[in-house]
């Protein structure tokens, strides 16, 4: 690199620029989503409902805090990203798309929780690196049905899982959800 040559020493690591106030605003916004949508305290009552919309066939419950936070942080036209088991790139969409994951990542692991290891952002998109923590054990209680992640049958046990997420934003709301990478589920002893 030619312009490392500039440096007094060559191996001296350059200081960060600082953040935008776009970028800084950004960040806030992923933050606050994580926060507010993925490490939300359900309530007996919050789950129980969901079991009943879902003995129903609705599987677009959420609580209410949520609900407004989707509204607030995302979108209307937010698209994610992800892979199916067999790694083919999906996309989902629409208006119920988050609730709809929200409700399925509850259903199998009630008492997730995110944290944000590395955040940075560059213009309109944050890339964070995220370590998820829950028990992989369904609210049905339905062993023959899959559990974290796709573990089959549900092991009942603690995990974590290291991923990697780029969201875009537009105007201060999150458009895309992308998620790059996810390790492999863990299981502490």
């Amino acid at each position: 690199m030619a312009g490392c040559r500039t440096l007094p020493d060559p191996c001296e690591t350059p200081k960060e620029d600082p953040p935008t106030r776009e970028e800084s605003e950004n960040r806030k916004v992923v933050r606050e989503f994580i926060d507010r949508v993925w490490n939300a305290t359900w309530s007996k009552e919050d789950s129980n409902r969901l079991l009943a919309g879902r003995g129903s066939g609705d599987n677009t419950y959420v609580p209410p805090s949520v609900e407004d936070t989707l509204g607030s942080l995302r979108h209307p036209d937010s698209i994610r990203h992800r892979r199916d088991r067999a790694g083919n790139p999906i996309r989902s969409s629409g208006p119920d798309d988050y609730k709809k994951c929200v409700n399925a990542v509850h259903m199998i692991v009630q008492d997730l929780r995110v944290e944000i290891l590395d955040m940075v952002a560059s213009g309109d998109s944050v890339v964070v690196q995220m370590l998820l923590r829950g028990t992989d054990r369904r609210a049905d209680g339905k062993a023959e049905l899959p559990g974290a992640f796709g573990a089959q049958p549900p092991t009942g046990k603690r995990f974590r899982m290291q991923t990697t997420s780029v969201y875009q934003l537009r105007d201060h709301r999150i458009i895309s959800d992308r998620l790059m990478y996810g390790a492999p589920l863990e299981y502490e002893d």
